[in-house]
């Protein structure tokens, strides 16, 4: 994941989904876009480029796209949007020190689906 562009910050939690537990992974990433938008495509060309498959998308709200390579690995591509990191201080500081125009990030949620 860390190759696509500039992690900002990461998160792991647990998550249940259609009755299985899930852990995901949440990066924030400048993939050096001057859009939300911009971003989105640029992030899926990259992933593109190393074998992810689009499986759905709503561009430029988002992307989901599944790895041939890895099994069940699955990945949302998004516009960045402050709610996403609204419990997460940590997260949130790292985007004020990194990145002087947060509305360009992405956020890729990232999991390993049934």
């Amino acid at each position: 994941m860390r190759s696509i562009g500039r992690v900002i910050g990461e998160s792991t939690s647990d998550g249940i989904w259609e009755d299985t537990n899930d852990i995901i992974t949440k990066f924030v990433i400048d993939v050096g876009g001057k859009s939300g938008p911009e971003s989105v495509d640029k992030a899926v060309d990259l992933l593109g480029k190393r074998g992810w498959k689009v499986l759905s998308e709503n561009r430029p709200t988002s992307a989901t796209m599944e790895s041939p390579k890895w099994g069940n690995d699955h990945l949302v591509v998004r516009p960045f949007h402050p709610v996403e990191v609204e419990n997460e201080p940590s997260i949130q500081g790292m985007i004020k020190k990194k990145s002087p125009k947060p509305e360009a990030l992405v956020v890729v949620w990232a999991w390993e689906g049934a």
